[in-house]
């Protein structure tokens, strides 16, 4: 299984961090950061996709992401800052940051870049356009704390658990370290299975729910989407929604989404069509990698209309 691979490549990674900075001496650092007022600060990500939702609009969230496992690189040349600045000044309210470099090619200055290029396009352009510095959601394959800590400074607002990878007591106790350092948690699903742990869960400790398309056999995906529109529609999604803040609770989804394989009623393939399905089943926001490739893309267009 490709997971249980990555997680050993994981582990060793952060072993080698460990190596060069204790956790003792990150925490060190992370205490004086918060001091520093040059330092970047907390910020709510969900509550912008709650506000939404509230205004019967998805949200698109685009992704700077370097390699897809399955299909290889997504672009030519990838630059993190001009992707964040781009997305930005579109009208992105957050952006996720994909900084795992073992099978996504990413690291952890590429949140550091993104927050750094997206705060910079908000302030070129706040006087305009009323632009404000979209939120970041790092996603990694998160095991321990001291990767908490090190996404915390870098600048991430949010994180992305992997609920296939950890059992219910490691993801309590990370969802409990992200509280304290201020990080708002995502759990990534891919099962009804997870979806059922994540309602064992203490009420509350997560901050919002990602559907996946994705298989975690082998990283590839289930191109006709059904299956993050199964989970959507699924009474397991609706016993966690149950337990960790009812249809407030934030659901996003991602997977191909902007390139889904989907056929409308005149048997066309249509990404849009699949957009406005996972809408009405309540979804209320989606994240978009490879759909925001090919020039003139329609999801692109879609991002430059959200207010």
């Amino acid at each position: 299984m490709i997971l249980s691979i990555t997680q050993w490549d994981k582990e060793t990674e952060v072993d080698r961090f460990r190596e060069r900075v204790p956790l003792a001496n990150l925490v060190s650092q992370y205490s004086l950061s918060k001091t520093d007022p040059n330092s970047p600060k907390p910020r709510d990500l969900v509550g912008p996709l709650k506000q939404a939702s509230q205004n019967d609009q998805l949200v698109i969230i685009p992704e700077c992401k370097r390699t897809e496992p399955a299909t290889g690189s997504l672009r030519k040349r990838y630059d993190v800052s001009k992707l964040a600045r781009s997305f930005t000044l579109a009208g992105a309210s957050v952006i996720s940051v994909n900084c795992d470099g073992i099978l996504f090619g990413g690291s952890l200055d590429d949140v550091a870049k993104a927050r750094t290029a997206a705060s910079a396009a908000a302030v070129e352009a706040m006087s305009e356009d009323g632009v404000i510095a979209p939120r970041i959601l790092a996603s990694d394959l998160i095991l321990y704390p001291y990767q908490l800590y090190k996404l915390r400074t870098a600048g991430a607002d949010a994180v992305n658990l992997v609920g296939g990878s950890l059992a219910n007591k490691d993801m309590t106790y990370l969802a409990k370290i992200a509280s304290a350092l201020q990080l708002q948690v995502l759990v990534t699903i891919t099962s009804e299975v997870q979806l059922d742990a994540l309602a064992a869960l203490t009420p509350g400790s997560i901050d919002g729910v990602i559907l996946s398309n994705r298989e975690l056999e082998d990283f590839t995906f289930d191109m006709t989407g059904e299956q993050a529109l199964n989970l959507l529609k699924s009474k397991s999604l609706a016993e966690v929604k149950s337990k960790h803040g009812g249809d407030d609770l934030p659901v996003l989804i991602e997977g191909r989404v902007g390139i889904i394989e989907r056929p409308n009623d005149s048997g066309e393939l249509s990404a849009m069509q699949y957009l406005e399905e996972l809408k009405q089943a309540g979804a209320m926001a989606a994240i978009v990698g490879g759909g925001l490739v090919e020039e003139g893309s329609e999801i692109l267009q879609l991002l430059e209309t959200q207010p």
